[in-house]
């Protein structure tokens, strides 16, 4: 498949999983749950480090989404490790999503990479 369908497919499931439980808790018998709209204003930015990761998955240069795709595992931990035991099925894809996100942008970048070193040697031939 495709790099960048890949990596748009990567920023839409990041960004359906934002709408997915996040914590769950319990007050008495009745069991909630948290979803990323329930967060506040650190987790919009991360809905939106997720839709820029798909829209920035159709240019050629991957370092943007690599700062991006940084930005959104950093954020996801940062909640993860705040709500702790309570963290949710939603809040844990999240996570290992964007952390796949990452891993697939420094593959890119390395690709490119080597891509561009194979070039500045044919060309100096």
């Amino acid at each position: 498949m495709d790099k960048r369908v890949v990596g748009t497919l990567l920023g839409i499931g990041c960004m359906w999983l934002w709408f997915m439980p996040w914590r769950q808790f319990s007050i008495e018998a009745f069991d909630f749950y948290q979803t990323g709209s329930h967060m506040g204003g650190v987790a919009h930015m991360l809905l939106m480090s997720s839709f820029a990761y798909a829209v920035l998955a159709w240019l050629p240069q991957p370092v943007p989404r690599i700062i991006v795709a940084s930005v959104a595992t950093l954020l996801a931990g940062f909640f993860w490790l705040s709500v702790g035991a309570g963290a949710a099925w939603g809040l844990v894809g999240l996570c290992l999503l964007s952390g796949v996100s990452l891993v697939e942008a420094i593959q890119e970048y390395s690709a490119f990479k080597r891509a561009e070193q194979s070039k500045a040697s044919k060309g100096e031939v």
